[in-house]
């Protein structure tokens, strides 16, 4: 007996309202099976009649769809899955995992009501109708995001990936998650990836997320990857593996890119300064102020360059001093030895310094500065950057976490000369360098109290 979806709302209500048995009303309806009624009243028990009415209208849109046969793939029984998601017969389930399985996932497609044969003004009515539908459903969804996103966080920009997939679960039951997910720019598979997450397991490391968090959006600005944030955990005794750390890490979102940039050169050709490669790529010192390295790097913003010159401690990567402005002239080399002899007085007789061919580096005032200060002068091969390669990493590493792909968020030469500072401040006394496992001042401090 194939039974009308009235017949079926009907059976709930003998069942719950007038409280006749199963049997009973499996008699009435010529020996309908029981299980299938007890599915019947678990539906209508927790929606009511809507999924007994306009089930013309209704449709079933792909993601929804893979959401579903998601879930029972991860354990959830198939009619459990059904009764929340209000679907009349446990068997239409059944069947869209049953196509999944056997002709995969690019089968599953939207499920539309069969087309009503309407005239050619009533269709364009009611494409118009459906249009301003789905834009007025939309702006709902945007807003409700924003609402939502408020509660969270003050910033909107701040919001963590983990933070948007909660906001969309809990928007999931009025909006379309095709929809959410282009409000909040998050991929299906990062949404997917991350309600798996949620519900499979109660989250023990939700502390040490919040720290991660703090690490790398506050603390470290988005600069540093996880090793430095595995460390940075580990000397607060926090006990957390390698790869945890970056799991956590790329499923929050926090990754960095890379960018190619324009070197500055200042190599003019032999104009008689040059001097012998003492260090020959031996850039293994044994303590502080042994060897060091310096060279000179260049940021354009519109019609104005930012030049930096840095003196960097091979020993514990520390930057001695520096000097940045808007000119490479040799000048600023030399106040930046001046800065060198005021910050570390005698602790830098002896040191060898590398540097490359530059013009400034064969200026004679260049050479009488560092042998005033009991500094040896040492020189690149031409055209060869290993020669001076921790002076060419530390150039890099500056870049990458507050240049490459963050140009645009310096207005002016000044705000970027600015942020040099800050950076330089920050990357002596705060940054983990990986192979020290601590900042630069700190692990320069603990070598010299050795002694």
């Amino acid at each position: 007996m194939k039974l009308t979806m009235q017949d079926k709302l009907n059976i709930c209500k003998e069942h719950i309202i007038e409280g006749k048995t199963l049997s009973h009303i499996s008699e009435r309806y010529d020996n309908f099976p029981t299980s299938s009624i007890k599915y019947m009243v678990k539906l209508y028990k927790k929606h009511g009649e809507e999924p007994f009415n306009d089930r013309e209208r209704r449709i079933y849109c792909r993601d929804t769809k893979l959401l579903l046969i998601n879930r029972v793939k991860n354990g959830e029984s198939i009619r459990s899955v059904a009764v929340d998601f209000g679907l009349t017969d446990p068997k239409i389930l059944a069947d869209w995992i049953k196509l999944y399985d056997n002709e995969g996932k690019d089968r599953i497609q939207d499920t539309y009501p069969r087309k009503n044969y309407l005239n050619e003004d009533e269709r364009y009515k009611k494409a118009v109708d459906k249009r301003l539908e789905e834009e007025n459903i939309r702006l709902k969804a945007e807003i409700e995001y924003l609402k939502k996103s408020q509660s969270l966080a003050k910033k909107l920009e701040d919001l963590t990936i983990k933070e948007k997939v909660k906001v969309v679960s809990e928007l999931r039951a009025e909006f379309e998650l095709k929809v959410l997910l282009e409000i909040t720019k998050v991929p299906l598979s990062v949404y997917y990836y991350n309600v798996k997450s949620i519900k499979n397991r109660i989250n023990k490391y939700e502390d040490v997320e919040s720290k991660i968090d703090y690490l790398y959006l506050k603390k470290h600005k988005k600069r540093i990857g996880y090793q430095r944030i595995y460390i940075e955990l580990k000397n607060e005794g926090v006990i957390i593996g390698k790869n945890k750390v970056l799991e956590i890490m790329r499923s929050k979102g926090y990754s960095k890119k890379n960018k190619i940039n324009y070197k500055y050169n200042s190599y003019r050709g032999d104009l008689g300064g040059i001097v012998s490669n003492i260090l020959n790529q031996d850039f293994k010192a044994n303590k502080p102020y042994e060897k060091a390295g310096t060279d000179i790097t260049m940021f354009r913003i519109k019609e104005e360059a930012v030049y930096l010159s840095p003196i960097i401690d091979f020993k514990t990567r520390e930057v001695l001093a520096y000097e940045v402005g808007y000119d490479s002239k040799v000048k600023r080399v030399i106040r930046m030895l001046d800065n060198l002899k005021e910050t570390h007085k005698e602790q830098i007789k002896g040191m060898i310094i590398q540097s490359d061919q530059g013009v400034q580096y064969q200026n004679s005032r260049y050479s009488d500065a560092l042998k005033e200060l009991g500094i040896i002068q040492s020189m690149s091969r031409k055209g060869n950057c290993l020669d001076n390669s921790p002076t060419e990493n530390f150039f890099g590493r500056l870049k990458q976490e507050i240049w490459y792909n963050k140009e645009y968020q310096y207005d002016t030469s000044k705000d970027l000369i600015t942020e040099i500072h800050e950076y330089i401040k920050y990357y002596n006394e705060t940054r983990i360098v990986t192979r020290l496992k601590s900042s630069p001042i700190d692990y320069r401090n603990k070598l010299l109290s050795i002694r």
